[in-house]
């Protein structure tokens, strides 16, 4: 029996990769969906591209960039398009085609065009947007009524984000001693799990909305990448029909995102939103002073207007005969009544009036805060938030609507998640 003709594996593969090397050009324009994108500690780039046609991948290879080639191309991209290259972006790149025996068939990425990756950025931003349209939310929360007086504030943010610790500053220290209740629901603001992650506060925020006159989303202090679950068709229609006013601050200034377009008002930082918030209260205590200025006004020129008739019907009153003295007396008295008693009803609406506005300004001096029982406590001049920033014989000061306690802490009970509390002894002997 003749033996068959056969080759090794390695030399299939050879005559693979000489084919290849030897009947392709040397690159290609190509257009792929990044599957997955990752750089290893010497820099180098590893890609996996695929194709999809609804929703089905009929195409797949990897790629890689060279770190030396990766550090020009991700630099000029991130300065065209203002994002970083991810997971789930379409790009359009000049590669070389190989071919190795052991690794098989893989692509060298030689450069990457921004501007095709911004056009397909601006057409689905544009197709969200005329998706929102189309649906009625795109001025569905414009549509929400801001309250007068929004005092209960509901912040969506990362709590360790330095926009969050500027908002939060900037409100609590306004110059003019307004409160505002504040409730932070933590998510993650950037990256592939900030949608989700946003969509999750809103969830909750919405079980509780009757506890809430408005909701912040702010973002800052960090780089302006990784902003694309802005521009998402879940994230802004979330919006755009949550039940309460949303006004964001994402510290975007390039251009606006979709959440910014549905939402009821866009600021462009965390300390834009406060101010916004802090000159509301302001216009508002504003106007009730004016109110109370022109019902002041208001009632004195009544008063001399019918003091001048009282002294004009009187003078005339003199130069008529004395037969129809007691005529006009009784018009007078009866004109005189009827003047006093529609002065009164006048004075006390606008008393009225007047008294609920100044009840409504009261409302924002802190020290009515201190008369409903509530108290402030501190520990070396500093406000106590939390029973965690308090150790064993620390001595804390309360003050209450009349005077201060001060106490030394013996145990403190701290609230866990999920709203467990723990009960920490801290000095010994106590329980």
């Amino acid at each position: 029996m003749a033996e068959r003709s056969s080759l090794s594996l390695s030399e299939l593969n050879g005559l693979i990769k000489a084919a290849i090397t030897g009947g392709l050009p040397d690159t290609y324009w190509v257009v792929a969906e990044i599957a997955d994108i990752k750089q290893n500690q010497k820099g180098h780039c590893y890609l996996e591209l695929v194709e999809k046609k609804e929703h089905t991948t009929v195409a797949q290879i990897r790629a890689t960039i060279w770190v030396y080639e990766y550090r020009a191309i991700s630099s000029r991209f991130l300065k065209a398009t203002s994002e970083a290259l991810r997971q789930g972006m379409k790009v359009l790149f000049l590669a070389s085609v190989s071919y190795h025996e052991v690794y098989g068939l893989s692509l060298g990425i030689r450069d990457i065009d921004p501007t095709y990756t911004l056009g397909e950025m601006a057409r689905k931003k544009k197709e969200v947007i005329e998706r929102l349209r189309k649906e009625g939310l795109l001025d569905l929360n414009k549509a929400r009524e801001l309250p007068l007086l929004p005092r209960r504030i509901a912040v969506i943010s990362s709590p360790t984000a330095a926009g969050y610790s500027d908002f939060f500053r900037h409100l609590d220290q306004n110059p003019y001693g307004y409160w505002f209740g504040h409730t932070l629901f933590p998510a993650l603001m950037q990256g592939p799990e900030a949608e989700g992650s946003i969509l999750g506060a809103l969830r909750s925020i919405q079980e509780k909305s009757a506890s809430f006159d408005l909701v912040v989303i702010i973002r800052g202090g960090g780089s302006v990448i990784d902003l694309n679950c802005f521009d998402s068709y879940a994230l802004a229609a979330g919006v755009a029909a949550f039940p309460l006013p949303v006004i964001t601050g994402i510290g975007h200034e390039k251009d606006d995102t979709v959440v910014d377009l549905v939402a009821h008002t866009r600021m462009k930082t965390p300390t834009a939103v406060a101010e916004f918030l802090i000159s509301g209260a302001r216009s508002f205590e504003q106007r009730v002073l004016e109110l109370e200025r022109r019902v002041i006004q208001q009632a004195g020129e009544l008063l001399r207007s019918n003091r001048l008739k009282l002294n004009s019907y009187a003078q005339k009153l003199l130069l008529v005969p004395m037969r129809l003295t007691s005529v006009f007396r009784n018009r007078l008295l009866t004109l005189q009544r009827e003047v006093l008693a529609l002065l009164k009803q006048r004075f006390q609406d606008e008393t009225s009036g007047l008294n609920r506005m100044e009840q409504a300004v009261r409302h924002l001096d802190p020290a009515n805060v201190l008369k409903r029982g509530y108290s402030i406590t501190t520990c070396r001049g500093k406000l106590v938030r939390e029973a965690s920033e308090l150790r064993a014989g620390a001595a804390i000061e309360t003050t209450l609507h009349k005077g201060t306690v001060t106490s030394i802490v013996r145990s403190k009970k701290e609230v866990q998640r999920h709203g467990k509390e723990q009960r920490t002894d801290l000095l010994p002997g106590f329980e």
